[in-house]
């Protein structure tokens, strides 16, 4: 498979820091806009009380999307400004619409749905205050409340599915 992403990127005789910072059409991006349009189906099976077991496989890919594209652009060189910019959007974009989603389709209060979505609105308010002053880094808090999110919200969706409603609980706390 390595192989298949160098072919699909060329990289022998060109330079390597120059390619990966001005290439947009890489194997991350794609993943990552692949990433953006499961939201699509998911958002739709959340409010129609649609299949769970359906919902939650694509919300499994959705998440193992978010590390691939960043796995694969680290090992293969296939960095690009617009997968810095892009995977971050798409991460925020999903938790907020997948929280909105839940509730929407009542599986959720609707007061979890607003402290996600506001505390996302916030940052990204800051961030376009600050754009081009500050660049904010990674912090403990923010990985924190990630993990939280992206091990909640999966717990609530397959909470949904028969005989597992128990996981529902432990997600919502």
């Amino acid at each position: 498979i390595p192989h298949l992403f160098q072919k699909f990127y060329r990289v022998e005789n060109m330079d390597r820091q120059a390619l990966s910072r001005s290439d947009w059409l890489t194997v991350p991006n794609i993943i990552t806009v692949v990433r953006l349009l499961l939201l699509l189906p998911i958002c739709y099976l959340f409010t129609v009380d649609g299949d769970p077991v359906l919902s939650a496989v694509l919300l499994v890919v959705f998440g193992a999307t978010d590390w691939c594209d960043g796995f694969i652009a680290r090992r293969f060189n296939q960095v690009s400004r617009v997968g810095e910019v892009i995977d971050p959007i798409a991460d925020r974009l999903g938790v907020a619409l997948i929280a909105v989603f839940l509730v929407v389709g009542q599986h959720i209060p609707s007061w979890i749905g607003w402290v996600i979505v506001l505390t996302d609105l916030t940052l990204a308010f800051i961030f376009l205050i600050f754009r081009g002053k500050y660049r904010p880094g990674v912090s403990y808090l923010g990985k924190v409340r990630t993990a939280i999110l992206m091990t909640g919200l999966p717990l609530i969706v397959f909470g949904r599915i028969e005989g597992l409603g128990f996981l529902g609980s432990i997600g919502m706390t």
